[in-house]
């Protein structure tokens, strides 16, 4: 007879519902070696999207690759084996996930490297603007898990998956890494790194929760021994644990540069306020707050957004950058002829 559980919002949870939920999800035989082959071609593809996207500056093909990428699957597998337990599952999908993280990098590098001459990594806003994880990216992340979860979970909304996936930003930092990495920038690369690493936590955390939530583990241990479910809970604590400390770590990083950018943001406004000048952008790096602002004549006193700033950026330099702004005027009457 087939066990049954309670699932969210009064659905059920059944044997038939856990075998279609690995089948969506999981790397194994006897279709082992097919869904690795689609995967690794579609991440190679979606890498390569992402990198002339980004190389491009171009929003709309960078959405593209997010759409084709599928590198949610093996998260959502981590975090489905997490749930439950399962030692076996977690290693298998996690194993995915590592070699498809290395092979994101390494297309991004070996792409660029061709034409990395030819590349201003700053003046790009779709590489720059991952560069570092922000406070909104983390809770993006953590939505994106439950919502993922809660698609691949029910049959009804499984639809939905990749409109999921374009939520969230997964091949797009990595691909950056390897730009990055190829341009000789290593420490905008790290910042790249921390951006996947952060939604990836935050996406296998919230996406354990949510699967939990639905019942799985309780129809999962319901086929086990007592010793092999407690085993089962222990795992889980034990990487639930191991997830939840370096996310925090990501989180509290994260959050203090947003607050520091938001204090430097408005201090930076008041001193300029009746000046020639504008701010251009504040961004808290791991060394310094560079500030960026443009404009022409003379600024206000140094001294006095230092004494604004004094105590409010947790220690951090600030780096300030000016770009000189040069207005010119012409007259465009038509001359009349002699």
């Amino acid at each position: 007879m087939a066990t049954i559980g309670w699932h969210l919002h009064g659905g059920l949870v059944s044997d038939d519902e856990i075998g279609r939920v690995r089948e969506a999800l999981l790397f194994e035989d006897p279709e082992r070696q097919r869904k690795l082959t689609r995967f690794f071609a579609l991440l190679i593809l979606a890498t390569t999207i992402a990198t002339f996207g980004l190389l491009a500056d171009s929003v709309a093909t960078v959405i593209g690759a997010m759409i084709v990428a599928p590198l949610m699957l093996p998260i959502m597998g981590v975090a489905f084996g997490v749930s439950l337990g399962d030692r076996k599952i977690i290693l298998g999908s996690l194993t995915v996930s590592i070699f498809g993280i290395l092979t994101a990098i390494l297309i991004g590098f070996l792409l660029t490297w061709i034409i990395r001459s030819m590349i201003n990594v700053e003046a790009n806003t779709q590489i720059m603007g991952r560069t570092a994880p922000r406070l909104i990216d983390l809770g993006a992340a953590l939505a994106t898990g439950l919502a993922a979860a809660f698609a691949t979970g029910r049959k009804d909304v499984s639809d939905t998956l990749p409109g999921v996936a374009i939520a969230i930003s997964l091949v797009p930092p990595l691909a950056n890494v390897g730009i990055l990495l190829a341009t000789g920038n290593p420490d905008l690369a790290l910042g790249s790194l921390l951006l996947f690493v952060t939604n990836y936590l935050a996406i296998l955390l919230t996406g354990a929760f949510m699967f939990s939530l639905m019942g799985f583990p309780t129809v999962y241990h319901a086929q086990s021994s007592p010793h092999a479910k407690r085993n089962s809970i222990l795992i889980a604590a034990v990487l639930l644990a191991a997830i939840i400390v370096p996310l925090a770590a990501t989180s509290y990083t994260t959050i203090q540069a947003s607050l520091i950018e938001q204090r430097a943001a408005a201090a930076t406004r008041d001193w300029l306020t009746g000046s020639d000048y504008r701010l251009v952008s504040v961004t808290a790096g791991a060394e310094a707050v560079r500030i960026v602002v443009a404009g022409a004549g003379d600024l206000p006193p140094q001294t006095d957004l230092q004494g604004a700033l004094r105590g409010h950026l947790f220690g951090f330099p600030v780096a300030m950058e000016v770009v000189p702004l040069t207005r010119l005027g012409f007259e465009t009457a038509a001359v009349a002829s002699p």
